[in-house]
């Protein structure tokens, strides 16, 4: 996250191997709001609904907080990612209560997304990875083909134009959605080898690492360009 960051603020996205590492952080922060909510609905009904509305108000105040920081970082006006999986929160435990086909159709409304840019970080696609996720390690084989799909389609925001696009630009896009498929899912294979301890850092550490490493970057940069 922070490479990709660094990349974007700094260079305008120049570094391309930085840009396609950046695409591993996303599809990882879907992965652990599936786990949220998988554990969430192994608990009786009435606190699954506590712990999902906690998750979502929580959230939500995060990313409100978050969004002026972004913004003045970022210099682009969309909403912060925050929102994007406060939203994947959202769909991920209505997939527990919609039946399958609903939800395909929704996964497919996603990934035709790509035909037009939302106001929102990795678009309406990244709003149903956490969702598709879910369902497959649910263990739901006909939503396997659709997480590949959306994982290649939330990057493709920025280069919406593809139907127009040269060949270049089609090969960026498959590149990409390498990268954000295939790293993802070696990290957490390596990470389920490794032995379980205690949490690394402070329970709200990365609430404020998120803005605070934003600000500090964009400060940079604009000190160097005095």
């Amino acid at each position: 996250m922070v490479i990709d960051h660094i990349d974007l603020i700094w260079s305008h996205h120049a570094v391309g191997l930085m840009f396609f590492l950046g695409r591993t952080t996303f599809p990882l922060f879907c992965y652990a709001a599936a786990v949220a909510v998988m554990k969430a609905h192994a608990r009786p009904a009435d606190e699954t609904k506590k712990i999902i509305r906690r998750y979502i108000v929580r959230l939500l105040a995060l990313a409100a907080v978050t969004e002026p920081f972004y913004l003045f970082a970022m210099r682009e006006n969309v909403a912060n990612v925050i929102f994007t999986l406060t939203a994947g929160i959202f769909f991920a435990d209505l997939s527990y209560r919609a039946k399958p086909w609903q939800m395909y159709l929704l996964y497919t409304v996603a990934i035709l997304s790509m035909l037009w840019v939302l106001p929102l970080e990795f678009g309406l696609a990244g709003v149903f990875v956490p969702a598709a996720v879910l369902q497959v390690m649910n263990g739901n084989k006909r939503a396997l083909p659709f997480l590949p799909a959306l994982l290649m389609v939330m990057n493709a925001g920025g280069i919406h134009t593809l139907f127009h696009a040269n060949p270049v630009v089609w090969e960026y896009a498959g590149v990409t959605g390498l990268f954000c498929i295939i790293l993802p899912w070696l990290v957490l294979d390596v990470a389920r080898k490794m032995p379980q301890k205690k949490r690394f850092l402070p329970k709200y550490a990365l609430h404020a690492f998120y803005p605070g490493h934003m600000v500090i970057l964009r400060l940079i940069w604009m000190a160097m360009h005095r």
